[in-house]
């Protein structure tokens, strides 16, 4: 079979395999909408600080660790079901190889996103940078590293878990990294964050 007709394969797979780490990404957004639960929203580092600025920043939360993991655990969970219930994986030759049950495979997974997103965050605290804001020099390539950063964490589960080819890992990293982008626009729009210089 050619590249050319496997791609399409690919592309399923690769939507597949990030649909629950999506999912739990605008569950989280939803939750920021609303201020669920907000007695978790404290900063991950506790206030601690490195040379004068603090390691996280405000912005890496309790609650964003605990609900990605939640929601992308349960988003996989019931995709698994319904695939089982409804046959999705086969006709969508979709390979279920989880070395993990599929809600400890999306557990992991949300978790990867958030812990993906620390160095980012400490090195910009580091080059003075504030939680939400930008880089005066190369916004945009700034801009990309804290979408690409997430992703970035997820591709390691994917490929210990799912033990993905790296075609579907590229594919899965291009299509997670649109998501993502599209999320953080949505987030704008909706007004859970303001944009800052």
């Amino acid at each position: 079979m050619t590249s050319r007709r496997r791609a399409p394969e690919t592309v399923v797979r690769a939507a597949w395999l990030i649909l629950p780490v999506v999912l739990g990404g605008l569950g989280h957004v939803a939750a920021l909408k609303t201020n669920a639960l907000r007695f978790l929203a404290a900063p991950i580092d506790a206030g601690a600080e490195w040379n004068g600025s603090s390691l996280f920043g405000a912005n890496k939360t309790w609650r964003g660790l605990a609900l990605m993991t939640g929601f992308t655990a349960m988003a996989s969970g019931l995709q698994a079901t319904l695939a089982r219930r409804y046959g999705w994986t086969s006709a969508l030759r979709v390979n279920q190889r989880a070395r993990a049950s599929p809600s400890a495979a999306g557990a992991i997974c949300g978790l990867s996103y958030c812990l993906g997103e620390l160095p980012n965050s400490f090195f910009k605290r580091r080059l003075g940078i504030r939680p939400g804001a930008r880089a005066v020099r190369a916004p945009r390539l700034q801009y990309l590293i804290d979408q690409g950063d997430s992703v970035a964490g997820c591709l390691v589960p994917l490929r210990l878990i799912y033990r993905s080819p790296r075609e579907e890992l590229l594919m899965a990293a291009a299509l997670g990294m649109a998501f993502h982008i599209g999320i953080d626009q949505l987030i704008y729009v909706i007004g859970v964050k303001s944009r800052r210089p």
